[in-house]
């Protein structure tokens, strides 16, 4: 082409010659590295979600009920969980959890135990690792019985029963592996 060559823009429907063809190789890198990240975005989620579903994390009914190894009541509520409770294959390890339910499902609740042994009041049943220590308002008088049971789960089970109000009751369960 010469020098007095004039390019004219191109109309819409018409091709430009193979030598003026933009290089679109390099954009889709970006997409795909986006698509990458948002993939695996996706599947962290979706893992987090099924941990949080089968009681692996969070605080729940599930998890009390798996760390613990007891059916819970349909009145229980306000569920705090602490421990290592996942890692019990492994190492040497606890859950620790509280929840509160009406005083009128505790015959129920207590019938499902295997108890070794009975106290009234009690010390506090949670080793001092910040990890096991469950903080709730009810837990700073002193328990109304302490039980001491076979784990259907773990090593030893420890449970103690405090009062919330007329109609409600505190649970603290300790469930340990050795």
């Amino acid at each position: 082409m010469g020098a007095l060559d004039v390019r004219f823009p191109r109309l819409p429907g018409t091709c430009q010659p193979r030598e003026q063809r933009c290089d679109t190789s390099a954009m889709g890198k970006p997409r795909k590295s986006i698509l990458a990240v948002l993939s695996l975005l996706i599947l962290i989620a979706i893992s987090f979600g099924f941990l949080f579903a089968f009681g692996f994390v969070g605080n729940s009914a599930v998890r009390v009920s798996r760390e613990h190894g007891l059916n819970i009541p349909p009145t229980a509520h306000s569920f705090v969980c602490g421990g290592d409770a996942w890692a019990h294959r492994f190492i040497d390890s606890a859950a620790a959890s509280a929840f509160e339910m009406a005083a009128s499902d505790l015959p129920s609740f207590l019938s499902q135990l295997k108890i070794q042994e009975t106290h009234e009041g009690g010390c506090c049943i949670l080793p001092m690792n910040s990890q096991y220590q469950i903080r709730r308002p009810w837990t700073s008088g002193v328990a109304l019985k302490t039980y001491r049971c076979a784990s259907p789960t773990g090593d030893s089970l420890e449970i103690q029963i405090w009062k919330v109000d007329a109609a409600t009751i505190g649970v603290l369960l300790y469930t340990d592996w050795n």
